[in-house]
């Protein structure tokens, strides 16, 4: 069975900001109580709970499926979340101490099946070569110099010129 990623409508707002990106940058807001909002515990460092209008443009469903990877949107869970107004809090299944049970403060919109890996595929082996070829470096262009004697030739020069003063 795959792991879930519950979407939840907040009844209240908050205009809390509590995100990978703002974990990342250091911010750290007093959350509300989501563990006796979710009937549940809660690992707050795995879930994202945002204002709906700092998507600007993108909806819900495009920002969810683009950070989560859903195995499945159907449309009427892309319609519900896409007319949310408000805040919106994003729990994936592993974050949570057991089932969710929401409270007056949270209305569930969806339970999305999260993709993972399966790791069942059968890869065919890679060709091994144990004779290594050895492989000339390139020889530089004929009548061409590199740096490095061009950068030998001038501090040969240097140190002539303050042999000479001195």
């Amino acid at each position: 069975m795959s792991e879930r990623l519950h979407v939840f409508a907040m009844n209240t707002e908050t205009g809390l900001r509590h995100t990978h990106l703002t974990r990342a940058q250091g911010e750290a807001p007093a959350l509300p109580p989501l563990a006796d909002w979710l009937g549940t515990a809660v690992e707050t460092d795995e879930i994202e709970l945002f204002p709906i209008r700092d998507l600007g443009d993108m909806m819900l469903s495009d920002y969810i499926t683009m950070a989560f990877a859903p195995e499945a949107l159907d449309s009427d869970d892309a319609r519900r979340m896409n007319a949310l107004l408000g805040d919106v809090l994003l729990v994936p299944e592993r974050a949570l101490g057991g089932p969710p049970r929401p409270g007056a403060a949270l209305t569930l919109i969806a339970s999305l099946p999260l993709a993972r890996a399966d790791h069942k595929a059968t890869l065919p082996k890679a060709a091994m070569d144990l004779r290594a070829e050895q492989t000339a470096a390139p020889s530089p262009a004929p009548g061409r110099m590199g740096a490095l004697p061009w950068l030998m030739m001038g501090l040969a020069l240097i140190a002539l010129i303050l042999l000479w003063v001195s």
